[in-house]
């Protein structure tokens, strides 16, 4: 198994280049990682990190079932890049190898991510875009995160569908899903109050509403597998 450099970071303080599509630079890049872990971040331990993994090596799976691999991650794994760099920063080398070991599809995802984020400082055309204050980095991350939870669940349902505990199961997550596009909303609402310059409208805007589209089509299709 190839080893993960760890000269990349996952949101790291680079220009980025502004497309409209989902990448690494129009999600993650806004909320760059400040050099100093929060205080809930510097404390994780490797159970927290063991978690995250496997929950990106769940997903992974999920994709790969459907035929999605490689690159085509980036875009349908966004939501667990916060987590990725909490992996990422937090783990030492003798760690981060366990678990690309023991978690062959979250392996799998943060090599495309690491490949992804080379690509980005390779390209010429760049844009500067601000990083979000205090206030909306942590609601970004919430986002990102809840989103990621949606899309595994609504696959849990797609996967075990016939079965009883798929009703209750699905409810729970429609409701996570209207709750989630509340928060969706009240981020929209906080950026506009805070005065953020229009690249970050147009950066975070269209990867948000992607994001929004690909766990609508999850909801719609876990609700025709009842």
């Amino acid at each position: 198994m190839a080893e993960i450099q760890r000269g990349t970071q996952i949101w790291p303080d680079t220009p980025i280049e502004s497309s409209g599509a989902l990448t690494p630079r129009s999600i993650c890049l806004p909320i760059r990682k400040v050099s100093v872990l929060l205080p809930e971040e510097s404390m994780m331990s490797m159970e927290n990190f063991r978690r995250m993994a496997a929950e990106m090596d769940q997903r992974a799976r999920q994709l790969a079932a459907e035929g999605v691999t490689g690159p085509a991650l980036v875009d349908r794994m966004a939501g667990h890049m916060p987590d990725l760099q909490r992996i990422w920063v937090g783990t030492d080398d003798h760690q981060l190898a366990m678990l690309c070991q023991d978690y062959p599809g979250f392996y799998q995802y943060a090599s495309v991510m690491e490949a992804a984020f080379e690509a980005e400082r390779a390209n010429p055309r760049f844009l500067h875009v601000p990083q979000l204050n205090d206030r909306l980095k942590p609601m970004l991350e919430a986002l990102l995160t809840d989103a990621a939870r949606l899309q595994r669940g609504y696959q849990v349902v797609i996967d075990v569908a016939n079965r009883a505990v798929t009703g209750t199961a699905l409810e729970e997550l429609d409701q996570r899903y209207r709750d989630w596009i509340g928060d969706r909303e009240r981020f929209v609402v906080a950026l506009k109050e805070a005065g953020v310059p229009k690249i970050v409208f147009d950066v975070i805007g269209p990867g948000i509403g992607h994001l929004a589209g690909c766990i609508a089509q999850l909801a719609k299709r876990a609700a025709g597998a009842r």
